[in-house]
């Protein structure tokens, strides 16, 4: 078995990169945690998708992360890094083998590893994709999930407020077309808010501009 030693780990249920890491992410100080150096093609499907690992894989790793906190050292029952030419991630699992943490690491550990991995043999991982998620779901930052869901409160609340005139305007803006039906508009509004990158940032624009001329009548 291969170890990493004295790394910085961002543990959570999504994969962050580590330039999108927050201050209040509260990371972990990792003093021992074993390493598998695998194919690209295995590296993508763990990095990507939701997996599940052979029972194998969970005995060799068992107990074997040591985490640092204040006061002791603690231990993370099933957990391990997983290196490519192209890259790094950190997962750990629950004891059925599905994976339910990732962290990304920094780019000065990242090369640190890569050169201590460079000759160490590769090791065939026995796993099973669950979710195809890099299919399935476009990516997004961070920032942009957190913008998006913002947008989605927006229009939630002018729906359930009954502000129709809001959300008529913001759709004739979005489609240069006029309807009534209100449960029609909003159902495209979000529906373009969730599939459309492209015009995201029209309907980000356009929602600020309705409520900013609000807050001007307001005042007015």
């Amino acid at each position: 078995m291969n170890y990493i030693y004295d790394i910085t780990l961002n543990l959570n249920k999504k994969l962050y990169e580590f330039y999108e890491w927050k201050e209040e992410d509260n990371p972990e100080f990792i003093l021992k945690i074993p390493v598998y150096k695998v194919d690209l093609e295995t590296f993508l499907d763990i990095k990507y998708n939701e997996i599940i690992v052979d029972k194998k894989i969970l005995d060799e790793i068992e107990d074997k992360t040591e985490c640092y906190s204040p006061n002791s050292i603690d231990i993370i029952r099933y957990a391990c890094i997983f290196v490519c030419d192209e890259g790094i991630i950190a997962i750990e699992f629950d004891s059925a083998g599905n994976n339910y943490m990732k962290s990304s690491i920094s780019v000065d550990e990242e090369n640190e590893i890569l050169d201590i991995m460079n000759n160490i043999k590769y090791k065939v991982i026995d796993y099973k994709i669950k979710n195809y998620l890099k299919k399935e779901k476009k990516y997004l930052t961070r920032n942009e999930e957190i913008v998006q869901k913002n947008m989605l409160k927006r229009l939630n609340n002018m729906y359930k407020n009954n502000e129709n005139l809001k959300l008529k305007y913001i759709f004739f803006e979005m489609y240069n077309e006029k309807i009534e039906d209100i449960n029609k508009i909003y159902d495209k509004l979000i529906n373009l808010l969730l599939n459309s990158d492209e015009k995201s940032k029209k309907l980000e624009n356009v929602i600020n501009l309705v409520e900013y001329r609000k807050i001007m009548s307001n005042n007015s």
